[in-house]
């Protein structure tokens, strides 16, 4: 592999900075008994598709389901989550033929792939069993003949759950809502911070609604492994689980490659796509099926038409005859057909290399790839691991990653960390149902579907609850006349603040949230999108939406902006105390003011320009925080609390599946304070969480601070993104250690109602 790379340039001799394999693991089976218990024609289908052994935590999973618990499953790539929950689901089916189940995924992708598997299984029963999607690709002549008679499995996602179950509910409850039995949530791990506190408030409403017309389903949700799955579970649905847990059960022999191109920068963009491809096709000339995760859909398009050109250039030199047409493109926007012939062409090993955004990362059934290359690293390190799952699907194969860094800062630091990244604890998901923002925007919802609410319901959760309640004291009715549905308002993936969009000669090119645009696309500023250059000629704002024109500049400028923060404590909800350091868990007030700009010649470091933006502004919110205070560290160690604000972060990271922009970190020298705070109005779950593991957090931090040879602080290690100079890392190492001595004890006390109580 190693040489073929490097002949076919895709590689060099001196780049390979990360070279490890983790060996294979076996999995355990379970004694069969289980099956003993299932309707006989289901038996018998499971027969012809030539299951006769199931894995134990499968076996554990149908016994649960089979006894009447919710159960959440977290449990590795290719371990068979599917088959665990389309057994009890399709078991009740049997069992009670008027009984219907609603499958829910984050992706269509999924859906698709799910469906296909549960045919699979269901064709010896008959077309009675059937499944069908019901999404935004389903047209509205099939719906009304959904809607009218519904399959006994509908497979949908959570913005049709919200729009058309819950919100035209009166079409849904005779024939489909109210004979409910089972709500499988699949990829549970992917409903975290914003999206998942959203997702949360969603399942609750369902519930309600449920609940309301005599339905009372069990609960079957699957996450990748991770480190709180019932717990997680709880908080999105309100209610009781029992987990089942396949932690590192099972697994193919890997073999990782962390990368970091030597390339110049004002060319990275291009020559780093070209080195992804060429890599691509030595795999597919060596006769291996891979996929390359890419950053974005014109990535990935580009390196498409690049292998398809390359294709016909060493077919011409007789270096290698390799078929364009086993060489294909998958990413969002593509039509429903197209979607399911390339997922068909990947299983049918067809397709032998195929260039995807994110659409392809989570748990889909494409075949046994061989390989996985990464174009970048993506936004969470869970996120990877899925990515990483896709090659090596059975345990008995071998499967290799090749990860190419970007020019990144981040990227740079987790190719400089591979042993971190492969050795990391178990993720905390975090959600939060109680975040007031999002609250106002589903209650409308929850009061038009539901004529009464029950506000003792505890699935409801109590802000949802106590909003609702208020509500309906104060009078407040939901219109219902034509066809507005408040649940139109409702993004759940959506931006928390303003959304601008980006144009480039007059074409939307992108998007980006009112935060995003303050910091990185202010007027003049040099903007990277798509692998392209562009400086920024104008920002018009309507309301709190805009517009962001951009026109193409040189590819080596950059610009750099020079923030000014104030931080102030609105409320505490939390705090424990030690003999020299406090850790609290509040609210903050944060104001961010642009007090300066350079532009800058990156071939030589040059700084070509540098102004004081006039019309910048401030950007004012108010927002979830952990921090820590440190009293009496002197001028000595007061310079080391800007290198423990980024041992924090860098801790988190590996610590929390938090999106990069969910987070951003301060320090404050005269208050001997370093912070975490969330991007989010009204709170994610994810400062809270580590102010719940601090220990992990800071020591995690830490170890990756020390293990980095700098003094400084680098990209290697915790120097974030668009810092031009370091800090004192030895310092912020010596007060991060300094709070892991002391938190081996108890605290000596306790915040509680505005005071400091003793323990």
């Amino acid at each position: 592999m190693r040489e073929a790379l490097i002949s076919a340039g895709a590689l060099r001799e001196d780049e390979i900075l990360g070279e490890q394999t983790q060996p294979r693991i076996e999995p355990s089976y379970g004694s069969g008994e289980v099956l003993k218990l299932l309707h006989p024609r289901l038996r018998d289908a499971l027969s012809k598709t030539g299951i006769e052994q199931i894995y134990t935590h499968q076996e554990d999973a149908i016994r649960n389901g089979l006894e009447g618990a919710n159960i959440v499953l977290q449990a590795p790539t290719a371990s068979g989550k599917s088959l665990a929950f389309q057994v009890p689901v399709i078991d009740t089916l049997l069992k009670n033929p008027s009984a219907k189940a609603l499958f829910v995924y984050p992706m269509k992708a999924l859906a698709f792939d799910q469906r296909r598997q549960l045919e699979e299984l269901t064709a010896p029963l008959g077309n009675s069993y059937a499944s069908w999607w019901y999404d935004g690709d389903t047209p509205r002549e099939e719906r009304d003949a959904i809607r009218k008679s519904p399959p006994k499995i509908l497979i949908t996602n959570p913005e049709m759950l919200n729009g058309s179950f819950l919100g035209y509910s009166e079409q849904w409850e005779e024939k489909f809502l109210s004979k409910i039995e089972w709500i499988v949530i699949d990829e549970v791990h992917e409903y975290r911070g914003y999206f998942g506190s959203n997702v949360s408030l969603l399942l609750r409403r369902l519930n309600h609604k449920l609940r309301q017309i005599g339905a009372r389903p069990q609960m079957f949700l699957c996450s990748a492994t991770c480190a709180n799955a019932k717990r997680h579970a709880e908080n999105l649905t309100g209610l009781k689980f029992t987990e089942v847990s396949a932690t590192r059960s099972l697994r193919p022999e890997q073999d990782f490659y962390f990368i970091k191109p030597q390339l110049p920068e004002y060319k990275f963009s291009d020559r780093f796509l070209y080195r992804i491809v060429l890599a691509g096709l030595t795999c597919m000339k060596l006769g291996q099926q891979v996929i390359v995760f890419g950053p974005s859909r014109k990535f990935v398009e580009d390196c498409h038409r690049t292998a398809s050109g390359k294709c016909a250039e060493w077919a011409e030199s007789g270096e290698a005859k390799l078929d364009p047409k086993a060489i294909r493109v998958f990413r969002g926007g593509l039509l429903p057909e197209q979607r399911q012939d390339i997922q068909r062409e990947m299983k049918a090993g067809n397709v032998r290399l195929i260039f995807s955004t994110n659409a392809l990362e989570l748990g889909i059934d494409i075949g046994g790839l061989d390989g996985v290359i990464l174009a970048g690293f993506p936004d969470t390190i869970m996120a990877a691991w899925q990515r990483i799952g896709r090659a090596g699907r059975d345990w008995r194969s071998k499967a290799f990653v090749l990860y190419y860094a970007s020019n990144s800062a981040l990227d740079a630091f987790y190719v400089h960390n591979l042993s971190t990244f492969l050795n990391k604890p178990l993720d905390e998901l975090v959600a939060n149902p109680e975040n007031k923002t999002l609250i106002e925007r589903h209650v409308p919802a929850l009061l038009y579907e539901c004529k009464e609410i029950d506000t003792t319901d505890r699935i409801l959760g109590e802000g949802l609850s106590r909003e609702a309640q208020r509500l309906n004291k104060s009078g407040v009715q939901p219109v219902r006349t034509g066809r507005f549905r408040p649940h139109m308002k409702i993004s759940f993936r959506g931006m928390s603040g303003g959304k601008f969009t980006l144009k480039a000669g007059g074409v939307e090119i992108g998007e980006m949230s009112s935060e995003q645009q303050f910091r990185e696309a202010f007027p003049q500023a040099i903007y990277l999108h798509g692998g392209r250059t562009y400086e920024v000629e104008n920002v018009t704002i309507g309301g709190r939406d805009g517009e962001v024109h951009l026109k193409p500049t040189e590819p080596y400028l950059r610009t750099r902006p020079y923030l000014f923060t104030m931080l102030s404590v609105s409320e505490i909800y939390a705090g424990k105390q030690w003999e020299d350091f406090q850790i609290y868990y509040g609210r903050v007030s944060a104001t961010e003011i642009l007090q300066s700009v350079q532009k800058v010649d990156e071939r030589t470091g040059q700084v070509l320009d540098r102004w004081s933006p006039q019309t910048s502004g401030a950007q004012n919110r108010r927002a979830d925080a952990m921090w820590v205070q440190l009293p009496g560290v002197g001028d000595e160690g007061s310079d080391g609390l800007e290198a423990l604000q980024h041992i924090l972060r860098i801790g988190l990271q590996f610590t929390i599946p938090a999106d990069l922009h969910d987070v951003f970190s301060h320090h404050a020298k005269a208050e001997q304070e370093a912070y975490i705070v969330e991007s989010y109005p009204g709170g994610i779950g994810v400062v809270k969480s580590a102010y719940e593991q601090w220990q992990t957090v800071v020591e995690t931090g830490k170890r990756i601070a020390v293990e980095c040879s700098c003094s400084s602080g680098c990209p290697h290690c915790i120097l974030p993104a668009r810092t031009p100079d370091g800090f004192d890392k030895r310092e912020g190492i010596r007060l991060a250690q300094r709070m892991l001595e002391q938190g081996t004890q108890p605290a000596g006390s306790v915040y509680h109602e505005g005071m400091w109580t003793p323990l």
